[in-house]
């Protein structure tokens, strides 16, 4: 492949990107409740992940355990997790998702994949496979750079290419 042809691949990909990120953005809404994309994220740490201590999930999101505490005290008083002490520190806050957190994750990522078809089914018969092995080759090399829980990138000097 031509190096040309990596720079169309990279521009490409950076435009699939912004699709599907404005996807992402616009189907939050799609819940059974109101709640930020932020809060969303941290929906899907919990319903992926397990329970987590508050700590975690700022570890997770990159940023203060403060800021995250706010997150979680308001997906709360939606009921859309709950709270504990952490039977290890009684000074620690665990966090998990509730049934109706669930629920919420469900209903805006049947949303998202909707959005996704409409935009799948105007695509010509003749490269669906082609672009099918593509996003598989990409989301194959990715995932050297992704940590194993998925939610965040890696040091790339810990992962040479390779």
């Amino acid at each position: 492949m031509e190096e040309s042809d990596r720079e169309r691949l990279t521009d490409a990909l950076l435009d699939t990107s912004r699709s599907l990120l404005a996807i992402a953005v616009a189907t939050v809404s799609a819940g059974l409740r109101e709640v930020t994309v932020v809060q969303h994220r941290v929906l899907v740490l919990l319903d992926r992940q397990g329970t987590l201590s508050v700590s975690a999930v700022a570890v997770q999101l990159g940023v203060d355990q403060s800021n995250a505490s706010r997150h979680c005290t308001r997906l709360e008083r939606l009921g859309l997790v709950t709270r504990t002490r952490a039977a290890h520190d009684g000074r620690a806050v665990d966090v998990a998702i509730s049934a109706g957190g669930r629920r919420q994750v469900r209903t805006v990522q049947e949303a998202r994949r909707r959005e996704i078809s409409h935009v799948v089914e105007r695509l010509p018969e003749a490269t669906v496979r082609d672009v099918v092995r593509g996003f598989e080759a990409f989301r194959d090399a990715a995932a050297v750079d992704v940590d194993d829980a998925g939610s965040g990138w890696l040091d790339r000097s810990a992962h040479p290419a390779g």
